[in-house]
This record gives C-alpha cells, structure tokens and sequence, in this order.
C-alpha cells in the first residue's frame, strides 16, 4: 500500500478515534505505544474508507459522476462536429460569393 494512501488512513482513522473517545495523550511519548496508536488511526481510516467507499449512496454518485462525464464528452464531440460544419458551409458560401 502506498505511504500517502496509508497516511489518509491514518487521519480518517485519527479523527474517527477522536470522536469515539480522547485519551490521555501522556500515552503518545512512547514510541512503541505511539507506533501502536498510528497504526490503529490507519486501521479505522481503511475501515472507515471501506465502509463509504461500499455505501449504497456513493455508488450511487459514482455511477452519476460517469453518465454525467459521457454526457459532457458527447456534448463536446457534438459541439465540435457542429463548428466544423459551420467553417465548411461558411467557407463555401465565401467561395461562391468570390465567384459571383
């Protein structure tokens, strides 16, 4: 797992802690308890990362967030297909206006 995606564990875990309960931060001048701590922040952060990643609500948004970015990307190709026409036809029209 990569540091960074660990280190967020850490703080969703770290607040989640905080909510819960606070210790008595004495706890923390150890290094092997402060190991301890840091690692369970990174657990709760993966367990509670999980849960919302598994939510009903954010596959919802999810699945919106892609049928929205296909619909922008159509609209683009659209958009761009329509100035292109647009240059074609004014481009002829100029053509056989310079003929006339």
């Amino acid at each position: 797992m990569p540091k960074t995606q660990e280190l967020i564990y850490a703080v969703v875990g770290a607040g989640d802690f905080t909510v819960e309960k606070v210790r008595d931060l004495r706890i923390l001048t150890d290094l092997k308890q402060t190991q301890e701590v840091y690692g369970d922040f990174v657990k709760r952060g993966r367990t509670i990362s999980k849960r919302i990643q598994n939510s009903a609500p954010t596959k919802n948004a999810v699945a919106q967030t892609k049928t929205a970015r296909s619909q922008v990307k159509a609209a683009a190709t659209s958009v761009r297909k329509a100035v292109r026409a647009d240059l074609k036809a004014t481009q002829s029209a100029a053509a056989k206006t310079a003929r006339a």
